[in-house]
């Protein structure tokens, strides 16, 4: 018997298991999946094997999960994850949608590519009503219990935990070790229960606990004390830093139905990550309101990118060199303004084009843009009208695996010196996978790209990632700027960074520069250019132009 044989007969063997768990394994290049007998019948697949996989697959994926799930496989076809672990809802072949777990490993051909992928996926809906990770009731059991609290006509509050960026602890140290972070926060969660109190695990790193007759007082006493424990978060000898946002919603005020409150539990924690507040969000008629006008924002900006970003526009801000004074670079910064919304900020719509991946889309239409706007004006002044532009790329859009082909052909397109450009990473971007940025990001320098870290100076991992990230520059975070005049810690830090950064050869730019203390004091601590109100803000191309071109 030959190996092929042998696998093949294996994988018949494992697929004839009992239970609801479904064998799977794919040529990645091919897209030709195969399918265990039992998962063709239950999810009503075009045969055991086929291709064209992924599309088959994604199309069976509920509308709300197919972003994380598409976001897991391509963490893991760039290796930025070890192996796939997601869990969404899928149609199966009555039409329902049934909650799955889906496991999987990728191996990978001699230049890194992404080559064969196996695994399973199980229904959760057979599972126990226990979670098996965390020994907690699981969200079938919080919904049983709900229907059962609302036939009683009892009242009461519904607190939801939702820990951030989980991905990092899971990424960072392995599954297993994620595993046992969530099962330390259940025990922990349980500590704090009362008489007529439960604790459930929900879909993915959220917790919820039901407290009969609670008001509002108890349901912030309860996320008190979660606040406090994780603090002091320590698993297998290693402290764990993870923060959490926090919702809450009332029975029968705000619901007289399960879906009804679980949906708003929902609306209120995805209010509290907007915001980023650490207070707990209550669910309101107004926040729901104000989910609808961000729903119609989110539709409103996609209809606007499939119509060559209507709408959107560029604009620029001076960065000028301190021993000149004399304006020799530029960041690009992306507005945007509808009709019927006006003015949209930054801080509105980029989260709506990070979260649903049509940042990679604007972002190379402001490269194009950027490039096309600086060839213009050097035809009209006969030379280079700047050292460079700097322009903002998110880590979304860094793991798109075309964004260096295309930012090449750009430049050589407006017959652009490679180096005449910058982009810039944000730390809220960079804080995960350092590992998987610097191979990436030593690319874009090996095109003779240069790379800027963007709002350093603010997380806990700046330096950490500093000697790992192949950076240029380093742009000090506005916040820090506009306190060194009150703050003498900053200005030492400051001053710190920029020691630090000429030692290694990194440039350092001073962002928010508004005053002419903080002028003086970033002057001397060495920074090689400024960039803030006290020069100029960002203004329309043909008024920097006029300013700073002509």
């Amino acid at each position: 018997m030959d190996r092929s044989e042998f696998e093949s007969r294996y994988f018949d063997l494992a697929a004839n298991a009992p239970g609801k768990t479904f064998l799977f394994y794919g040529n990645i290049k091919e897209d030709t999946t195969r399918w265990s007998a039992s998962a063709v019948e239950y999810f009503g697949l075009p045969g055991e094997i086929f291709g064209d996989s992924t599309r088959e697959w994604i199309s069976r994926i509920h509308p709300e999960d197919v972003e994380d799930y598409t976001e897991n496989i391509m963490d893991l076809m760039h290796g930025v994850t070890p192996y796939h672990n997601c869990e969404y809802r899928i149609r199966n072949a009555q039409g329902e949608y049934v909650w799955v777990n889906c496991r999987g490993y990728m191996t990978y051909d001699a230049d890194g590519n992404a080559d064969w992928f196996g695994g399973f996926v199980t229904n959760m809906g057979h599972r126990t009503k226990i979670d098996a990770v965390t020994n907690l009731w699981t969200v079938y059991q919080f919904r049983s219990e709900l229907n059962r609290l609302l036939d009683d006509h009892a009242r009461g509050g519904v607190l939801m935990i939702g820990l951030e960026n989980f991905k990092r602890i899971n990424a960072e140290y392995s599954y297993n070790y994620g595993d046992k972070v969530l099962a330390l926060i259940g025990e922990k969660l349980l500590e704090g229960v009362r008489h007529n109190c439960h604790v459930f695990r929900m879909d993915g790193a959220n917790f919820a606990i039901v407290m009969q007759d609670a008001g509002a007082e108890r349901v912030i006493e309860y996320k008190n004390f979660v606040q406090n424990f994780m603090k002091n978060l320590v698993v297998s000898g290693q402290a764990v830093h993870l923060q959490f946002k926090a919702s809450a919603t009332f029975f029968p005020e705000d619901g007289e139905f399960v879906d009804q409150l679980q949906s708003n539990l929902f609306y209120a924690l995805d209010h509290a990550k907007l915001t980023n507040t650490d207070d707990v969000v209550f669910y309101s008629k107004e926040l729901y309101a104000q989910k609808k006008y961000t729903t119609r924002l989110k539709d409103t900006i996609r209809e606007c990118v499939d119509e060559d970003c209507k709408g959107f526009r560029i604009v620029m801000q001076p960065i000028v060199e301190t021993k000149t004074e004399i304006c020799d670079a530029a960041e690009v910064l992306l507005r945007f303004t509808h009709p019927e919304f006006g003015v949209i900020g930054p801080m509105d719509f980029i989260p709506i084009l990070e979260n649903s991946k049509e940042i990679i889309r604007v972002g190379k239409w402001v490269i194009d843009q950027s490039l096309q706007t600086l060839a213009k004006w050097r035809e009209q002044i006969g030379h280079m009208p700047l050292k460079r532009l700097q322009i903002n790329v998110s880590y979304i859009q860094f793991k798109d695996p075309s964004l260096l082909d295309y930012v090449v052909e750009r430049l050589d397109h407006y017959q652009i010196p490679h180096d005449a450009i910058m982009l810039e990473l944000t730390e809220s971007c960079r804080v995960e996978h350092t590992s998987f940025l610097s191979e990436v990001l030593q690319k874009f320098k090996d095109a003779g790209i240069s790379i800027a870290l963007d709002d350093f100076g603010t997380g806990y991992a700046s330096l950490t990632v500093l000697k790992d990230i192949p950076a240029d520059m380093v742009k000090l975070d506005h916040t820090m700027t506009r306190s060194i005049t009150e703050k003498p810690k900053d200005k030492a830090l400051i001053e710190f960074i920029v020691t630090y950064c000429k030692k290694v050869g990194i440039a350092v730019c001073a962002e928010g520069v508004e005053k002419v203390e903080a002028l003086s004091i970033v002057h001397n601590a060495g920074v090689e250019c400024i960039q803030g109100y006290y020069y100029d803000k960002p203004l329309e191309l043909d008024t920097f132009y006029r300013k700073y071109i002509k």
